[in-house]
């Protein structure tokens, strides 16, 4: 979907959308999506859009609520919301989620969220989030407290990509101050739930927005406005900056996405730091800077060693001093082959036609194999001569008939066995330089 306009709605009361940029929303089929917790905030988001579209408009349009079962007020507010969009005319679809362990409540509970809306969005939808200014100056402050760089220092994006697909986010009421908000839901007459965790200080952003925004506001009348001034621009120049580092990295990585660690070798360490963080981020990835100085020192180190930094959405792994961003290791598939019939595995397909007694097999560990001048190599040698990588190595289709090793994929077939046919087909998400 095309990004959608930056000035999206006035900060006048009654909240009003700008027309043209409804009618960009509502193009084409897709889904608009409306993430309704039953607060205020979404409750005013999901009020003043259903009565300024279309009727047309108005059948794309669904509510999603997002059941945390954190609170035991959870199933009335899940009925609650159920009801507002009943009386407003709009489909409500509740999803329930599992919290997953980890040391914040709430990253667990927003990623239970970003989760379900991946869960149930269609790859061209869009969903419209009710964070609003206060919500934004919440982020900024915690991240600088937290400590960030200029990333972080932009704060919450406007619009963004849902996930690794086409589906959009849009915070439509970023511009909009709480006090717009609630002006528009006492106007309209409108019921909200108020979630009693909002008001438990043990949580950061709640300890900031309760004792410390107000008396900052006190002092500095204007600084909600400063501060989302401030984002904006710094949001503007991070991305030109972001722009030109991609098209530095076009030109330093080769052509299977490994990044040439010649060419950022003799830089200072915060200059290194840069260039990966910007390789990783090209590639959808973001690491705190404790992981990006611990990833740094690593893939410093000679290279003769294999390292290896595993986090959550994948790998980072060297050869031939170039760096790769790799998916998560695999279990390796072994199965009988069928001649003729093709056997997907997690990073392959691999088909061969000749035999109906091929199987494939774990690497072995003390083999040799036969080569075309009929003398004989040892696999370790000659996976080193082919220069496979080491996330390859345990992969490859060692393929067999009885204890006879008699293909290695597309890459070494034993003289013996020319009639078979083998067809071996990789999956970019795994690269395979030399040999590709």
């Amino acid at each position: 979907m095309k990004r959608l306009l930056s000035k999206s709605l006035t900060s006048l009361s009654p909240l009003r959308f700008n027309t043209e940029w409804i009618d960009s929303v509502f193009s084409g089929q897709t889904k608009v999506w409306v993430g309704f917790s039953g607060g205020v905030d979404s409750h005013v988001l999901l009020h003043a859009l259903a009565n300024q579209i279309s009727v047309e408009q108005k059948r794309q349009l669904v509510v999603l609520h997002v059941h945390h079962g954190l609170s035991t007020n959870a199933d009335d507010w899940l009925k609650h919301c159920k009801v507002i969009c009943a009386n407003l005319g709009v489909p409500f679809v509740a999803e329930r989620v599992q919290l997953e362990a980890q040391a914040s409540l709430e990253n667990a509970a927003r990623n239970a969220r970003y989760q379900a809306f991946q869960k149930i969005m269609g790859k061209q939808d869009v969903i419209l989030l009710a964070h609003h200014a206060g919500d934004q100056v919440e982020t900024v402050l915690f991240r600088l407290l937290r400590g960030t760089g200029g990333k972080g220092l932009a704060g919450i994006p406007r619009e963004r990509a849902l996930g690794n697909g086409c589906a959009r986010l849009i915070r439509p009421l970023l511009a909009a101050s709480k006090k717009d908000i609630e002006d528009y839901a006492q106007q309209n007459d409108l019921a909200w739930i108020h979630d009693e965790s909002n008001l438990d200080e043990r949580f950061s952003r709640n300890f900031l927005r309760q004792s410390i925004v107000p008396v900052l506001k006190k002092r500095f009348p204007k600084m909600e406005q400063n501060i989302l001034s401030s984002t904006q621009r710094i949001a503007t120049d991070y991305a030109m900056l972001a722009q030109f580092a991609q098209q530095q990295l076009a030109v330093w990585c080769n052509e299977f996405g490994g990044l040439d660690l010649s060419s950022i070798a003799g830089k200072t360490i915060d200059e290194r730091l840069f260039w990966w963080r910007h390789f990783l981020e090209y590639k959808g990835v973001s690491l705190p800077q404790s992981q990006l100085e611990s990833v740094e020192a690593m893939f410093s180190s000679r290279e003769d060693k294999q390292p290896e930094f595993v986090f959550a959405l994948g790998r980072i792994m060297r050869h031939q001093n170039a760096v790769y961003l790799l998916p998560l290791e695999k279990t390796v598939k072994l199965a009988p082959l069928m001649s003729g019939e093709v056997l997907q595995r997690s990073f392959d397909k691999i088909c061969v036609i000749g035999s109906d007694a091929c199987e494939l097999k774990a690497r072995p560990q003390s083999e040799s194999i036969l080569m075309p001048n009929g003398k004989t190599r040892k696999l370790k040698k000659w996976l080193n001569d082919k220069a496979i990588p080491s996330w390859w190595r345990d992969h490859l289709p060692y393929l067999y008939l009885g204890d006879t090793l008699v293909a290695i994929g597309d890459l070494w077939q034993h003289p013996d066995y020319c009639y078979l046919k083998v067809s071996w087909q990789r999956s970019a998400k795994l690269p395979l330089p030399r040999c590709s």
